[in-house]
């Protein structure tokens, strides 16, 4: 059982409303009270995940009308798309750059991740996978990609602890996380580039094919893989 901040909670539930197609974009949240409530959390960890999620353009916080959800495609869609971009730059920055010491957590790391596939845990590779991306976010040297991928780390770990639970796509994720390694180590960035694309690619594709990703379809909660619970803290 993981334990995170009662604002993670927040997130969580919220992310899971609007992939559900409980709000929809455009569509009205309840207050900042009902929120809480409906968390088991308090006011301030509600208000600390709103301004979370406002930060990164999911909500919008209008003072007189309420909480709106922002209008545009999926949010998982929107997310993997704009990974696509982030993280294939990023990593031929770190390409370049990547210290000796961050290569050799990298490759424990994958090692880890191996065990994890093993041991059928996917909760523990999906933080694994959080925590990979975010290292080859440091090793690029650039403090803005950096906090970009900081701010929405939340966001990115309830997509792979998601996107995870599709059929095959672990594997598949596993060999390109390891290709991805091996580019880095040679110091190859356009071939680093290159396999981060097709990566994310390739979530993207299984996320369609398996979920129904698209703009005119709703994801229901029959369609969208369980996250194992999570307890709370204060």
């Amino acid at each position: 059982m993981k334990t995170i901040r009662s604002s993670d909670i927040v997130i969580k539930t919220l992310l899971d409303m609007m992939m559900q197609g409980e709000i929809e974009p455009g569509g009205k949240l309840p207050s900042t009270e009902i929120i809480a409530r409906l968390t088991g959390t308090s006011v301030i960890s509600a208000r600390e995940a709103l301004q979370t999620l406002s930060a990164i353009g999911l909500i919008e916080i209008s003072h007189g009308r309420g909480i709106f959800m922002t209008e545009g495609a999926p949010v998982m869609e929107e997310l993997l798309e704009a990974r696509k971009v982030i993280e294939s730059n990023t990593v031929m920055m770190a390409a370049k750059n990547i210290d000796s010491e961050r290569l050799e957590h990298i490759e424990n790391l994958l090692q880890q991740m191996e065990k994890d596939i093993k041991d059928g845990n996917i909760e523990a590779f999906s933080e694994k996978d959080n925590q990979y991306h975010l290292l080859i976010g440091g090793a690029a040297g650039n403090r803005i990609l950096l906090k970009t991928l900081e701010n929405i780390k939340e966001l990115l770990l309830y997509q792979q602890s998601t996107i995870n639970r599709l059929p095959n796509i672990i594997r598949s994720s596993s060999l390109r996380h390891r290709e991805i390694y091996e580019a880095m180590k040679k110091r190859d960035s356009d071939l680093a580039g290159s396999i981060m694309t097709r990566h994310i690619t390739e979530v993207i594709e299984s996320w369609k094919k398996n979920v129904g990703g698209v703009r005119e379809k709703k994801v229901t909660s029959k369609q969208l893989p369980k996250i194992k619970g999570l307890r709370r803290t204060r």
